[in-house]
């Protein structure tokens, strides 16, 4: 029976969880949805239109890839064979001109010797007929002159044919070979002087004979028209966000068009289903780990049903809201709002992890704009610092103030290192002071009403009930001040014992002061409470004593109740005497009944009927308020006997199973033993004697 209450809850919290999934999808899906428009190719704009995010141009990408791909250089390769000719060719015009040298010489013994223009002549139609080449004959008529010796010739050949060699080495074409040949030329009239009248007769030639050794290479060609295309493409155009795409009475081109449905501005069914499947995607990945944390933290966290469902609206409402104020500013957002209130149901930590979710929720509404990511995580962390603070109370201005002071300078920051321009450093400013105040104070304003509606136990509601002119904590001091002085000892332990073991120290101090507050009832009848030697149980019967004694926890529970007392408070009381018995009375019961020769009495009668610790604050505040009445009891005053005592104890309620549903582990004891002995040696030390 037990079991299935304790699940339903669960099954509840599962089911919400789920809603609040989808609800957050929905809620994320219609906050990034952009402002889409009916226009086609050809379409009339009636407004403005400006990026809302950068983006890749992908229309004008392409465009200059196609140009990159189509204006890339045609690629020549060098050919060895081609280089060769042109070399063999220089060389068979010099051997050409060397056999009209002799042809000359010949004639010049036997008859009257011809002119040199004739033999000029004669050369310029043989190297026409054997190589192809035309020549003009007064260009080559110097190789003919009487001034010219073999000598000279053949240094001329072999110079010219050494500069074709040169030229020909690297890579020739149409363009570069003119230049080649006259650096060769200049080079070679430079270095010698006295043959520089050779060098145009030396230069008709080269420029005649020689031509470009490189050939067309189809492959390398295509390779590179493909290289040029994909380094565009891998380079796309950027247009930055706020960028006009459109003017107001402009014609929408198949560029703009493009741009316009690359940012999913154009009015498609399609394109709102891929955005709603990008939204829940990234929406699961989120609450993916955000469940694995929360299932880490399982035992460490424990939420009242009321705290569980006042998270859920108040973290609903942040991201709710954000689908609005995005509309208005990019740094508009109350996450903060959220943080303040986790923080301060759930502590530090987890103000700090939770809220950091609400915030990547909300992001995408807002653009993934890393400007209001960076100063809310700074906001975040500051607020769940001071809102989840338990050691003490935070003033409110402090809480509003210190976050606030540090998300203007995290903006300042921000927009100094990035060096925004001033109209953007004081819009950032302004949207983030109004940002922070407006959440902070929202959050402080409405925790009465939370309190209210959840009773739950907030470190302020827990540090306003420690203080000891709350209405109950009076009464316990001048009603029930031997219970009164119990449970200020009781705090002492299961204040120290819950900070050794990382329980909730504040929430196990403020339940250890009212866990008794059922004996104010019958404060009387409770052995810290009696006087002058009376007690009232003298002249009750065993069973009308122990009525009395295990109803306190019940009537603690009805007084609590009736004072709205914080639930976590509420169960304490209950169950900080589980389902034990006093001893005392049982004990005396079975003396009475041997005594009349009866059978011993049922245990079961004597029992307490409250229910077993179900937290570890819940079992601390039980072995507090055990040790403490035995080792009054016992007026054991030095720290090895109360250790022993201690362990004692706490073994007995490990026997009679009480704390097995408390999460409380074998080290965890081990640790709250030595925090009540270090209470303990404190209460025990040697106080200075004073002269009288």
């Amino acid at each position: 029976m037990s079991n299935s209450k304790s699940a339903k809850p669960k099954i509840h919290q599962i089911i919400t969880l789920a809603l609040a999934a989808l609800t957050i999808i929905f809620l994320v899906f219609y906050g990034s949805l952009p402002v889409s428009y009916d226009y086609v190719v050809g379409s009339i704009a009636n407004q403005d239109i400006y990026a809302p995010r950068a983006f890749a141009d992908s229309y004008e990408t392409q465009r200059r890839a196609i140009v990159a791909r189509d204006t890339s250089a045609d690629v020549f390769v060098r050919s060895d064979k081609q280089s060769q000719e042109c070399i063999d060719r220089v060389d068979d015009f010099f051997d050409l001109a060397e056999q009209a040298r002799k042809n000359m010489t010949q004639t010049r013994t036997n008859q009257t010797p011809p002119k040199p223009e004739d033999i000029a002549s004669q050369l310029s139609v043989n190297v026409e007929q054997t190589l192809g080449v035309k020549i003009a004959s007064e260009d080559i008529v110097v190789f003919f002159d009487s001034s010219m010796s073999n000598t000279t010739f053949t240094y001329i050949r072999e110079k010219t044919t050494s500069l074709a060699e040169l030229i020909m080495l690297g890579d020739v074409s149409d363009a570069n070979l003119p230049g080649k040949i006259g650096e060769q030329i200049a080079a070679f009239s430079e270095s010698s002087p006295s043959y520089s009248k050779y060098a145009d007769a030396m230069t008709v030639v080269l420029s005649s004979i020689l031509e470009p050794n490189t050939i067309f290479d189809e492959k390398a060609t295509a390779d590179s028209a493909n290289n040029a295309y994909n380094a565009v493409l891998n380079e796309p155009v950027m247009v930055e966000k706020g960028t006009k795409l459109v003017e107001s009475g402009s014609i929408i081109d198949e560029h703009i068009y493009s741009n316009l449905v690359e940012l999913e501005l154009i009015r498609d069914s399609s394109f709102n289903l891929v955005i709603l499947a990008r939204c829940a995607i990234y929406v699961l990945i989120i609450a993916g780990c955000t469940v694995v944390y929360l299932n880490i933290e399982r035992k460490k966290l424990k939420v009242e049903t009321p705290v569980f469902y006042l998270l859920i609206i108040t973290f609903l409402i942040s991201i709710g809201a954000s689908v609005y104020l995005s509309s208005l500013s990019n740094l508009l957002c109350i996450v903060i709002f959220f943080a303040a209130v986790c923080a301060t149901y759930l502590g530090t930590q987890n103000g700090i992890i939770l809220s950091v979710v609400n915030l990547l929720l909300i992001w995408p509404m807002h653009g993934f704009d890393p400007e209001i990511f960076f100063i809310n995580v700074v906001g975040i962390i500051l607020c769940s610092i001071f809102a989840g603070r338990t050691d003490k109370i935070i003033n409110n201005a402090a809480l509003i103030f210190f976050p606030t002071i540090a998300t203007i300078t995290t903006s300042f920051a921000y927009n100094f290192l990035i060096g925004n321009a001033r109209t953007e450093y004081l819009n950032s400013l302004v949207y983030t002071f109004v940002s922070t105040i407006a959440s902070l104070v929202a959050a402080i304003g409405l925790s009465p009403i939370f309190e209210l509606v959840c009773n739950a136990a907030s470190p302020v509601k827990l540090i306003a009930l420690s203080q000891p002119g709350q209405h109950l904590l009076k009464r316990l001091f001048l009603e029930a001040s031997g219970t009164y002085h119990h449970s200020i000892m009781v705090a002492n332990l299961a204040d120290s014992a819950a900070e050794a073991i990382g329980a909730d120290s504040l929430l196990c101090k403020v339940a250890a002061y009212y866990h008794d507050i059922g004996k104010l009832e019958n404060p009387e009848c409770f052995t810290e409470n009696q006087h002058d030697g009376v007690n009232p149980h003298d002249t009750l019967t065993v069973m009308e004593s122990v009525a009395i004694i295990t109803k306190h926890p019940e009537d603690g529970v009805k007084l609590a109740k009736k004072e709205r007392l914080p639930n976590a408070i509420v169960k304490i009381i209950d169950e900080h005497h589980g389902t034990t018995y006093p001893s005392y009375f049982y004990r005396k019961a079975v003396e009475d009944a041997k005594l009349k020769g009866l059978e011993p009495p049922d245990v079961n009668n004597f029992r307490y009927r409250g229910h077993i610790p179900s937290s570890r604050e819940s079992a601390v505040v039980m072995i507090a308020d055990t040790c403490e009445a035995a080792v009054r009891s016992m007026k054991t005053s030095d720290v090895q006997s109360a250790e022993q005592l201690i362990r004692v104890l706490i073994k007995d309620k490990i026997d009679q199973d009480q704390l097995i549903n408390s999460g409380l582990s074998f080290d965890d004891i081990e640790k709250i033993v030595i925090a009540f002995r270090q209470v303990y040696a404190g209460v025990f030390h040697e106080r200075i004697k004073y002269p009288e």
